[in-house]
């Protein structure tokens, strides 16, 4: 099998909290705001409905399974998997579902055992809230394998540690529903500086969601407002590509002499490289990535992108259920 290269993906996902306590949702409603994907139930029947159905359309197989990955050899290319960005129906997936211990009927673990099964997605997050004589049961249940993370209501620090938990969860399901890079494609982005420098990016502009195209070699970044644009990450292999064909299809010498020095970072978008004739073409300023010798990034906000009618961003989402 070729070397291959899990590649940045991220988006906003779905949370489903379950207490039987209407008070305690509110105060959970409080701690994310902004979480306009995020389902709140007292009802145990209606959580295990919205779970069922959503793990429904969710189900898939591992881009990297046997019978996958001949169908990838058969047809080409440089990645494996299916496109998040063109699934509608991502910002409604569960990746993480959190349960209250102490509930009538069945407990959350109880009810977590009910859903395991339906929950198709191995991606998904499971997590207790538990009160202090619970503890051991949630202990015995991690154990198990039947929740993957725990904390304590009473805890002073539980709206923190529960938003890390749910930070933790959307990046892990995220990651498993990401294009795969083949052949050494993309492998730039495997670096844990590149990845810290997307991260800050993120924080800095506000990015909500971004993916990585195969047939760039970039990642495409969406802020709040549905606003373009476009990150790149280059080793020493690309820049050497990147400037051969430049030469190969008689470009401005001045441009190669400008990316050899490490002065310009060009935005081909849509192409992945130099094609002659460009109009429009963006000049970031590479930053050096810490650590490496010869990794830059860079990011550029683009005007325009061609995305099919059919793709649906976060903004476009959210603007379709404020509708509803």
């Amino acid at each position: 099998m070729s070397s291959i290269v899990r590649q940045p993906v991220f988006y906003p996902v779905s949370v489903v909290f379950l207490d039987d306590s209407t008070d305690f949702l509110h105060a959970l409603r409080g701690f994310f705001p902004n979480a306009s994907t995020h389902h709140f139930f007292t009802s145990q029947p209606e959580a295990r409905a919205f779970i069922e159905a959503q793990g429904a359309r969710g189900a898939g197989h591992s881009p990297t399974s046997g019978e996958l990955w001949s169908e990838f050899e058969k047809r080409g290319g440089n990645a494996l998997g299916k496109d998040a960005m063109a699934d509608a129906r991502r910002f409604s997936q569960v990746a993480a579902v959190v349960v209250d211990y102490d509930m009538p009927g069945q407990d959350g673990l109880e009810f977590l055992a009910s859903v395991k099964d339906v929950m198709h997605d191995a991606s998904c997050t499971r997590i207790l809230l538990t009160g202090t004589a619970d503890e051991s049961h949630a202990v015995d249940a991690f154990n198990a394998g039947l929740i993957h993370f725990y904390v304590k209501k009473s805890d002073p620090g539980m709206a923190r540690k529960l938003a890390q938990a749910l930070a933790n969860a959307q990046r892990k399901f995220c990651a498993g529903h990401g294009h795969i890079g083949v052949h050494g494609v993309g492998a730039a982005y495997a670096s844990r500086g590149v990845a810290e420098a997307l991260d800050a990016l993120v924080l800095r502009e506000r990015i909500v969601e971004y993916y990585w195209r195969p047939e760039q070699n970039a990642v495409l970044t969406f802020d709040a407002a549905g606003q373009a644009g476009v990150f790149l990450a280059w080793d020493a292999h690309d820049w050497a590509a990147q400037c051969d064909v430049v030469t190969d299809e008689r470009g401005p010498a001045a441009l190669r002499e400008e990316m050899e020095g490490r002065r310009i970072m060009p935005v081909f978008w849509p192409n992945e490289a130099y094609r002659p004739g460009m109009a429009n073409v963006e000049f970031a300023a590479p930053q050096l990535v810490p650590g490496t010798p010869d990794t830059y990034v860079s990011w550029t906000r683009i005007d325009s992108v061609d995305v099919a009618p059919e793709i649906v961003t976060y903004a476009k989402w959210l603007r379709t259920q404020r509708m509803h």
